[in-house]
């Protein structure tokens, strides 16, 4: 799997890391009586993850740590991003309890008490949620007599994919990425994506609704198979002329390929633009889905014939690693 993660995966952690969203988030799903102890504005996300290499192509996480009355919380934000329930979900947060754990001791070698943790599931599956709430569900059989030496603990679930879009509350910000992710596994995705783009316009800052856009997009265009970029794009220039948060991502993102000549070079079949207009794109393209390309790959895209470019162009909308596309 790329080091940069799934699209779910990024997409969860571009948006849950951005601490406005975050902080609105707890707001609304915390329960009342945990936020009279704590103040969100302390809030901070930690660089830990507890998710083993063997579960990251199905779930992400995230720690946010914020003061609690005689000192801290930490929020284990335990992503599911497969389209259905996962049966051990508790084995992986007992994991995150463990490791977390032996994390604090190294951190306060003269601490005598750990940290309360909140485990919190976020669920966007297509299939209902019907797995174990409970650890004690886990175990059996489990007489009477054993339950007390029986791990027990709970987790609380987010399942966005159970309520509708009205009952998904917050903030724009909040709410917009949570409908993002209820409805990356429709079928008919253009309506809501349309849908998503009209509450970006409601984002008053220009630079956060650009940056947040971006995100959106590139995120649909690689974790949903029946959207294309053509059909963004098209998207995109439905939008009043006068729309200028709208307008300033078509002007540096999609209307940047035309300008490189490479719909002038596809519509007119002009060999240089082509070359030179497909490879500048293709490199945008890679730079934004898996980071800067190394000279290597640079020197093999600009070396490589005009249709060889568009086939990579268009295999990377769905491909999950650098290799997967130039292969």
């Amino acid at each position: 799997m790329d080091e940069l993660g799934t699209p779910h995966d990024r997409y969860f952690r571009e948006s849950f890391g951005r601490l406005e969203i975050a902080r609105d988030f707890l707001l609304q799903n915390l329960p009342a009586a945990i936020l009279a102890e704590i103040d969100l504005s302390t809030l901070e996300v930690s660089k830990d993850t507890y998710v083993g290499q063997d579960l990251s192509e199905d779930c992400s996480d995230l720690v946010y740590r914020v003061a609690c009355r005689g000192g801290e919380l930490q929020v284990y934000l335990l992503f599911e991003h497969k389209s259905r329930p996962e049966h051990w979900i508790l084995l992986q947060l007992l994991r995150y309890v463990v490791a977390s754990g032996e994390e604090y001791r190294k951190q306060h070698p003269q601490a005598r008490r750990l940290p309360p943790v909140y485990p919190l599931v976020l669920y966007h599956g297509s299939r209902q949620w019907q797995v174990p709430a409970s650890f004690h569900e886990l175990v059996e059989p489990l007489p009477e007599a054993l339950v007390p030496y029986v791990p027990q603990f709970r987790y609380a679930l987010h399942d966005i994919s159970a309520r509708t879009n009205a009952e998904v509350k917050g903030e724009v910000l909040t709410r917009l990425v949570q409908l993002a992710l209820r409805h990356i596994y429709s079928k008919k995705p253009t309506g809501p994506l349309r849908e998503l783009l009209a509450l970006i316009r409601q984002i008053a800052d220009q630079t956060t609704a650009t940056e947040i856009l971006s995100t959106l997009l590139r995120y649909y265009v690689q974790a949903n198979t029946r959207l294309d970029e053509a059909t963004v794009r098209t998207l995109l220039k439905e939008t009043p002329s006068g729309d200028a948060i709208m307008q300033t991502f078509i002007d540096r993102y999609i209307e940047q390929g035309r300008q490189q000549g490479w719909q002038k070079g596809r519509q007119e079949g002009r060999q240089e633009g082509r070359q030179e207009g497909g490879a500048s794109v293709l490199l945008l393209l890679i730079e934004r889905k898996f980071g800067p390309p190394s000279e290597s790959v640079r020197a093999r895209i600009a070396s490589a014939d005009p249709e060889t470019v568009l086939s990579w162009s268009e295999r990377i909308l769905t491909a999950d690693t650098l290799d997967a596309v130039l292969h």
